[in-house]
């Protein structure tokens, strides 16, 4: 029997089509990180479904209270607002932080987890819709020592990791669980494992362009993919759009390309890339995801203009 399944998904979109063979399915829904976020378990009683939901549900919220800069009572937030020299940070949240400046490394300064402020600017303009009138914020590197913040120009903001971060971790626990055949799709973000129905997933890739079009198909088990794009949240003054990623080097949202797609085993290096790669020229782009193993990508630069990495075609769907 032939069917097609769509979930409708901001930027990518899981497609399941072709001869299937007919197994459970345990599906629930999630709103966290500012996000709807999907869960399909497969070949699973319901009791096993029923732990792994509550499983997964702990992992989401305990990271979105820790990380929402937004939350008063997020250790993220209480870090912002401190008034002392030496901030302790949990275990957990360092070795977000410590991810994230070691992008900032890789990158040379263009994937910048302590831009909280411009950000925050940016979200409040969007919201308001006009322009910021100054953007004087000074921006650095986070600097950590130990398992201390040193509090000079503390302005973290992890929108850029920490959704991919926290569904790694979903998958760990799904293996963990002995859940081998799964599919999460967190805002766009896709993980999934084994396909229990069939051979593999098919992944649409929305037009930045259409976004009622799909304009390239993916295919994988045990893969994450996860696109950046700046059509999804913007605003436009005097027929300009302004989106939401923003280049620290300009402070103004990034214009070098209109979406960045990265396939890759970890759901947390998918998610920093993507951005990472939104804000680079389109070459050095590439460059970069060259010199790193297990990843492709596709950019979709303007209506003329898709590059891709060396390796991609082995996950494009015919």
């Amino acid at each position: 029997m032939k069917r097609i399944i769509i979930i409708i998904a901001s930027i990518v979109t899981l497609i399941l089509t072709g001869c299937e063979k007919q197994v459970k399915e345990y599906s629930k829904n999630f709103f966290y990180m500012d996000t709807y976020i999907n869960i399909k378990l497969y070949d699973i009683n319901e009791n096993e479904a029923n732990k792994a939901f509550g499983e997964i549900e702990q992992i989401y919220e305990k990271y979105q209270n820790m990380t929402n800069a937004y939350d008063e009572n997020s250790e993220v937030y209480k870090i912002n607002t401190s008034k002392e020299k030496k901030i302790e940070v949990s275990d957990e949240l360092l070795e977000i932080l410590a991810l994230g400046n070691e992008w900032y490394d890789k990158s040379n300064g263009l994937f910048n987890i302590n831009m909280g402020n411009l950000i925050k600017t940016w979200k409040t303009a969007r919201e308001e819709g006009k322009l910021p009138k100054k953007l004087n914020h000074k921006i650095t590197k986070l600097k950590i020592e130990d398992n201390y913040i040193k509090n000079s120009n503390v302005n973290i903001d992890l929108g850029a990791i920490a959704k991919g971060y926290a569904t790694e971790l979903v998958g760990n626990k799904l293996e963990d669980l002995g859940i081998e055949y799964y599919l999460i799709n967190a805002g766009g973000n896709i993980l999934v494992g084994k396909n229990a129905k069939k051979d593999y997933y098919t992944i649409g890739i929305e037009d930045p362009l259409n976004k009622s079009n799909i304009y390239e198909k993916v295919k994988g088990e045990n893969i994450s993919v996860v696109t950046s794009g700046g059509y999804e949240r913007f605003f436009e003054v005097d027929n300009v759009r302004y989106h939401h990623i923003i280049d620290p080097t300009t402070k103004y949202p990034a214009n070098k390309m209109l979406s960045a797609t990265v396939i890759t085993k970890s759901s947390t290096l998918a998610d920093i890339l993507s951005t990472t790669l939104f804000l680079y020229e389109p070459k050095e782009a590439i460059k970069l995801v060259e010199s790193l193993d297990g990843v492709e990508a596709i950019l979709y630069v303007d209506e003329n203009t898709i590059l891709k990495s060396s390796g991609f075609s082995k996950y494009e769907q015919e």
